[in-house]
């Protein structure tokens, strides 16, 4: 029998302020359970107008929904002017990005001080 305390949280976010852009730092876990509520927390983030928001994909899994969420982000983002990017800090966010496509089309980094600056030199 399988213990559930084995299983990795659901995501929590870490907030930071770099340069005026806010990085969350996602960890544990997003899928259909907590991708809407999440959504909410990152979509009330852009509509505050930051400088530019970075989201720092530091997970154990990511799920369609989450996914889902990304692409969702990506517009809302652009549609409100704001500077966006995710970082792919783990492969277990990275994989499903690969393998959707979705590397072509989402604005991603390598870690968060890089995407940082790129947002800032574009902003």
């Amino acid at each position: 029998m399988s213990d559930s305390s084995e299983r990795p949280p659901l995501a929590q976010a870490e907030v930071s302020v770099e340069d005026g852009i806010v990085v969350v730092t996602l960890t544990g876990e997003v899928d259909l359970v907590n991708a809407d509520e999440l959504g909410s927390a990152l979509r009330t983030r852009l509509e505050a107008r930051p400088d530019g928001l970075v989201v720092d994909l530091a997970l154990d899994f990511l799920g369609s929904p989450g996914l889902a969420l990304l692409v969702k982000l990506d517009l809302d983002a652009a549609r409100a002017g704001v500077p966006f990017g995710l970082v792919t800090s783990s492969r277990a966010a990275r994989l499903p990005l690969e393998l959707t496509g979705l590397t072509d089309t989402l604005p991603l980094f390598d870690s968060a001080p890089e995407a940082v600056k790129s947002l800032r030199r574009d902003g």
